[in-house]
C-alpha cells in the first residue's frame, strides 16, 4: 500500500501521528508534555486568540501569531506549539526537521518554559515528513491552523469512544470531517485520511496528484473527475493499486518511483504546481559531506550575529539555554557524519592514528593512513589542509620504542605503541591496547558506530567574557600545556574556543554550529576578536566546495601560520556558524560598545515583562516590579532597571521577603555605591512599615563634652530594618497611589 516504499522514513512519522490522535484527540493530553492541554477550555482559547484575532498584515507568520497569542494563557501558547506541530508532520523538502522543530521551540518557549531537545516527538524521525506539500501549504499556513481548530473541536464535541469510532472506521471519518466547514481545498483534510487509513489512502496531499495518476493510467479523464468527491479518489485509487500489484508482485509500489512514475508523471510536472495540485517528491537525507540535502539548505541561510540586551533578571541567558536545542542533536538523531566530528574531536592524534592502525589491521605507509575516514574527520576537524603526512610521521616516531632499529628520532615518550618495518609500514605494537586506553577506547567507539551512541552531540560551545578575555583566550594563543604522559608543562600554540568552533562548523557545512557568548560586554572587544571583527560579518563569512576550496567570502592567515607551511591553511568564519551574545545594561551602556560590532550584530531589547508575575498574598508583583522600576530610572536611567526573573517564582510572602532581602536590595546597593539614602527612596513606603531607616547620630551624645573638629553636629546613618517586619501592607504601599509620608525619622 502507500506504506510499503520508505518503511524507515515513513513509519516514525504515522506513529508520530497516531499517538497524537489517540493522546490529544480521543483524550485531552499532550504530545510533548506531561500536561493536559488538547482540553475544549484551552481549544477555544487558542481558537479566540487566533481565529478572533486574524492579522493579514505585514509581518512574518510567527512575528504576527505571537502577537495573537500574547494575551493567551501559557497552556493554551503551548498549546497552539502542538498544532504546529501536526501541521508539520507531513510536509517535508522546503521544511527539514530543524526549522519544524525550531518552530515549535520558539512558540513553545513564548510560555515561558522549554521543551526537551531530545523528546522522541521532536526526532528528526518523527519530522522527517513523508511528502511534500508545495508552497500552497506553507503560504496558507494559517488557514490549514483555522481548519485544524475547527477540526479540533468538532471532534471533541463527540465523546471518547465516539472519537475513537471515527478515527478508525473509514466511512464515519468520511461523514463526519464532511461536516466539518473548511476554506477552500485544505491539505491537511487528505493528510489527516492519510494518517488514519494508510492502507487505504494514497500518501498525497491533494486530488491533483490522484486526478494525474488516473488520468495516466487510463482510468478517468479530468471532465470526469473534475465533480469527483475525496472517497470517489480513494476509491479509483484502491482499484488502480489493487490491479498494478497483480502486474508487479514482487514489486513494493510507489506511485513515485519508478517503474509507475513515467507512466503518469511528465518532466514538464516536476516543476510542481500551486494550490490544489501540489506535486509530491520524494527525498532522503544523506550520510557524506559535500552533498546537497536539507541540511545543506539550512546551513546555507544566512549567518545570524545577535546580541540580547537588557536589565538583569530580563531572561536573555534564559533564552539562550533554550537556544541550545536548536543545536544539539539527540542521540537517535545524529547523523554520522556529525557524529564522526565528535568522536575525533574528543581525542588527540595519537588516538586516532592508532584506531585507524587497528582498523586497517595490517602494516601500511603513511599515505594510507593519511586516506583513511578517520584521519580525514580529524583533519577536518582540526582545520588542517589536505597534507597531514608531517603530523603523522611526528606522532608514528614519537610513540615508537627508543630501542626500535627503523627510526632515528631522539625524543620519544610513552606510551611506546608503534613500529616501523624495514620496508617503511607501520603498525601497532601486540600490547597496545593495554598500553594505551585512550587509543583502545576511540577504537572501540568507532568501530561500534553511532547506533551505540547514548549521549548528543552539541553542535556550540558557551564563553563568558570578563574584563581579561583576550585574544589569545577566543582565537590563538601561546599558553602552557601539562603533557598527561610525562608530567612536564610546555608553552604551545593552542587555538581558543571560537577557533574551535569555526573548525568544526567548516568541517560538517551540513549542520549548523553556533557560539554563545554570555557578558559580551564586560570584554575588551576590539581587543577579544582582532582582525576577525571583519570576518564576522554575514556577507564575509566563508563558502566552501566539497573539496573545501574557497568560493565566497573572506579569508585570513592567522598569527602564528606559516603562509608558507601547507599544514596551516587561511582562516576563515563559515556561512553555517551562527554568533549569539547577551549582556546587562547594568554593566555598560549599548552607547558604549565599539562602533565596530555593533555595525556588525543585531540587537534585540529584552525589558522586563510585567504579564509574567503573578499575584501573591493579595501583593501584585507587577506593579510592585513597575514601581520599583519607575524610580530606578527616575534616579538613574533606564539600563538599570529590575527584570522579572527576579520575583517570577516567588510563591509567598516569605518568598518575596527573601528575594528583596538577599538579591534586590544588593543589587541596589550595587547600583548606588552602598548610599542607603538612594536605597531607601527606591523601597519608599508611605504610611507603612519601611525598608529602610534613619538614624541620627548625635555628636553631643557619643562625644559629650567634645568638639570633633571637621564635623558637623550631628549625621544620618541608613539601615536595614529586620526582614521579618516587612508585611504584606509593606510592598503594597510601595506601590499603592497615596500621599507621601513626611516623617523626617525614616527613610519610607
Amino acid at each position: 500500500m502507500a506504506t510499503e516504499i520508505n518503511e524507515g522514513t515513513i513509519t516514525p512519522v504515522l506513529n508520530a501521528a497516531r499517538a497524537w490522535m489517540r493522546r490529544c484527540w480521543i483524550s485531552d493530553g499532550s504530545i510533548l508534555s506531561e500536561d493536559s492541554l488538547w482540553t475544549d477550555e484551552l481549544v477555544e482559547a487558542v481558537r479566540h486568540a487566533f481565529v478572533d484575532h486574524l492579522d493579514v498584515g505585514e509581518g512574518s507568520f510567527l512575528e504576527k501569531l505571537e502577537a495573537q497569542m500574547r494575551p493567551a494563557s501559557p497552556h493554551a501558547k503551548r498549546l497552539m506549539a502542538e498544532m504546529l506541530w501536526v501541521l508539520y508532520l507531513f510536509p517535508m523538502g522546503s521544511m527539514g526537521p530543524d526549522s519544524k522543530r525550531q518552530q515549535v521551540f520558539e512558540v513553545w518557549a513564548w510560555s515561558g518554559s522549554s521543551l526537551d531537545p531530545g523528546h522522541s516527538m521532536l526526532s528528526d524521525s518523527a519530522l522527517h515528513g513523508v511528502g511534500s506539500a508545495g508552497t500552497a501549504y506553507n503560504t496558507h499556513r494559517w488557514r490549514e491552523l483555522v481548519y485544524l481548530i475547527s477540526l479540533t473541536q468538532s471532534i471533541k464535541a463527540l465523546d471518547p469512544e465516539s472519537r475513537k469510532r471515527t478515527l478508525s472506521d473509514y466511512d464515519q471519518f468520511m461523514a463526519w470531517i464532511d461536516s466539518v466547514p473548511k476554506d477552500g481545498n485544505r491539505q491537511f483534510r487528505h493528510m489527516l485520511r492519510y494518517y488514519c487509513f494508510p492502507q487505504r489512502v494514497e500518501r498525497m496531499a491533494s486530488n491533483g496528484d490522484r486526478q494525474r495518476v488516473l488520468e495516466g493510467f487510463g482510468k478517468a479523464t479530468s471532465r470526469e473527475m473534475k465533480s469527483w468527491t475525496d472517497r470517489q479518489f480513494d476509491d479509483a485509487m484502491l482499484r488502480l493499486r489493487a490491479e498494478l500489484k497483480t502486474q508487479y508482485p514482487e514489486e513494493k509500489l510507489d506511485f513515485y518511483r519508478e517503474p509507475l512514475r513515467s507512466m503518469w508523471r511528465s518532466e514538464d510536472t516536476d516543476a510542481g504546481d500551486i494550490g490544489d495540485n501540489n506535486v509530491i517528491r520524494e527525498e532522503s537525507p544523506i550520510s557524506s559531506l559535500g552533498q546537497p540535502s536539507q541540511d545543506a539548505k539550512m546551513s546555507q541561510t544566512k549567518a545570524v550575529n545577535l546580541i540580547l540586551y537588557g536589565p538583569p533578571g530580563t531572561g536573555k541567558t534564559h533564552w539562550m539555554r533554550q537556544k541550545f536545542a536548536e543545536y544539539t542533536d539527540a542521540a537517535v538523531d545524529i547523523d554520522k557524519d556529525t557524529w564522526l566530528l565528535e568522536a575525533v574531536a574528543s581525542a588527540g592524534w595519537r588516538a586516532v592514528i592508532a584506531a585507524t592502525l587497528a582498523d586497517l589491521g595490517e602494516p601500511v605507509r603513511v599515505a594510507e593512513i593519511r586516506d583513511h575516514r578517520w584521519v580525514s574527520a580529524k583533519r577536518r576537524q582540526r582545520g588542517r589542509s589536505g597534507n597531514v603526512q608531517q603530523t603523522l610521521w611526528g606522532y608514528l616516531q614519537e610513540h615508537t620504542p627508543e630501542d626500535s632499529p627503523t627510526v632515528n628520532l631522539k625524543s620519544r615518550r610513552a606510551p611506546f605503541i608503534f613500529d616501523k618495518s624495514q620496508s617503511g609500514e607501520w603498525s601497532l605494537l601486540p600490547d597496545w591496547a593495554e598500553q594505551d586506553d585512550e587509543s583502545a577506547k576511540l577504537h572501540r567507539r568507532l568501530s561500534a558506530g553511532p547506533e551505540t551512541g547514548r549521549e548528543a552531540v552539541k553542535r556550540y560551545k558557551v564563553l563568558t567574557f570578563h574584563p581579561s578575555f583576550s585574544y589569545e583566550d577566543f582565537i590563538r594563543g601561546i599558553r602552557p600545556v601539562s603533557s598527561s604522559e610525562s608530567g612536564d608543562t610546555q608553552f604551545q600554540l593552542v587555538d581558543g574556543k571560537f577557533k574551535q568552533i569555526c573548525d568544526e562548523a567548516r568541517a560538517n557545512p551540513r549542520r549548523r554550529y553556533a557560539l554563545f557568548i554570555d557578558e559580551i560586554n564586560r570584554a575588551n572587544i576590539a581587543k577579544v576578536f582582532g582582525e576577525l571583527i571583519t570576518l564576522i560579518e554575514p556577507d564575509k563569512r566563508a563558502v566552501y566546495d566539497p573539496e573545501d576550496n574557497l568560493v565566497d567570502g573572506m579569508e585570513i592567515q592567522l598569527p602564528g601560520g606559516d603562509e608558507s607551511d601547507a599544514n596551516e591553511r587561511p582562516f576563515g568564519v563559515p556561512h553555517n556558524l551562527d554568533i549569539y551574545g547577551t549582556m546587562n545594561t547594568a554593566d555598560r551602556s549599548i552607547a558604549l560598545l565599539d562602533i565596530a560590532l555593533r555595525r556588525r550584530f543585531r540587537f534585540e531589547e529584552r525589558e522586563p515583562d510585567y504579564d509574567l508575575l503573578d499575584r501573591v498574598d493579595g501583593i501584585d508583583l507587577a506593579a510592585l516590579l513597575k514601581r520599583v522600576n519607575d524610580r530606578l530610572e527616575f534616579l538613574l536611567d533606564r539600563d538599570h532597571r529590575i527584570g522579572h526573573a527576579y520575583l517570577i517564582r516567588i510563591r509567598s510572602l516569605d518568598d518575596l521577603r527573601a528575594a528583596f532581602k538577599h538579591q534586590i536590595i544588593p543589587l541596589l546597593q550595587e547600583y548606588f555605591f552602598d548610599d542607603f539614602s538612594r536605597v531607601g527612596l527606591v523601597l519608599m513606603t508611605p504610611g507603612a512599615p519601611p525598608f529602610v531607616q534613619k538614624q541620627r547620630l548625635d555628636s553631643a551624645r557619643l562625644f559629650p563634652g567634645s568638639v570633633v573638629d571637621g564635623t558637623h553636629e550631628d549625621r544620618t546613618r541608613y539601615q536595614l530594618t529586620a526582614m521579618e517586619s516587612w508585611s504584606e501592607q509593606s510592598f503594597i504601599a510601595m506601590y499603592a497611589d497615596r500621599g507621601a509620608s513626611t516623617d523626617p525619622d525614616s527613610a519610607s
